[in-house]
């Protein structure tokens, strides 16, 4: 379980939130409220005031590196840094490559030469090599076309009943929020509200 209690900084305000193992929370209010800036409070990246516990842990319980393997977000644009897309990976499956529409070949490839929808597809799989409790995702189907998106929903709904994982998005697309979440939070002038069961 993640648990947010009196949340605060000048930007955004969340009184009581929480969401369990398994769930899928959308986040979701209009462009320039703060949701990626909500999401780098629950990596722990900016500062705020206020209590966050993991399964009843809070932050400074962890250090900052575990916390973030913990909860781990994956931002629009990720970084690459090795010489290949699989020098990135502990354990490299090609099986869950195939899964998001890429061919295998691609682990071998320079990153430099990827896509942005290659690049954030495997994004993701590279968060999930590190196996996350919580997985915040700042638009991970943005780059994608309808077919690619199936693909991501697929597997981020799969990875969150198989591994038990608590996956938290964001997303402009209703369409999505009601395929997707089980939890809708939305930010209303500067406020995270938790508006309950999506479907």
């Amino acid at each position: 379980m993640l648990e947010l209690q009196s949340i605060q900084t000048d930007i955004i305000k969340a009184d009581h939130l929480t969401a369990n193992a398994g769930e899928r929370v959308l986040l979701s209010g209009p462009s320039g409220s703060g949701k990626s800036y909500f999401l780098r409070i629950l990596a722990d990246l900016i500062p705020w005031q206020g209590s966050i516990r993991l399964d009843q842990q809070p932050v400074n319980g962890f250090s900052g590196p575990e916390w973030r393997r913990q909860v781990m977000l994956v931002p629009p644009e990720s970084h690459w840094w090795l010489p290949s897309v699989g020098d990135h990976f502990s354990h490299p499956q090609q099986a869950a490559v195939e899964q998001l529409g890429l061919d295998p070949a691609i682990l071998g490839r320079d990153p430099q030469y990827l896509s942005s929808g290659e690049k954030q597809r495997l994004a993701v799989l590279r968060a999930f090599d590190r196996r996350p409790k919580v997985l915040l995702l700042d638009e991970p189907c943005a780059n994608l076309d309808p077919d690619r998106t199936s693909l991501m929903e697929d597997m981020l709904t799969g990875w969150c009943k198989e591994e038990a994982g608590l996956l938290i998005m964001t997303s402009h697309d209703p369409a999505q929020r009601q395929r997707m979440a089980d939890r809708h939070w939305q930010i209303q002038d500067g406020h995270v509200i938790d508006q309950g069961d999506s479907q």
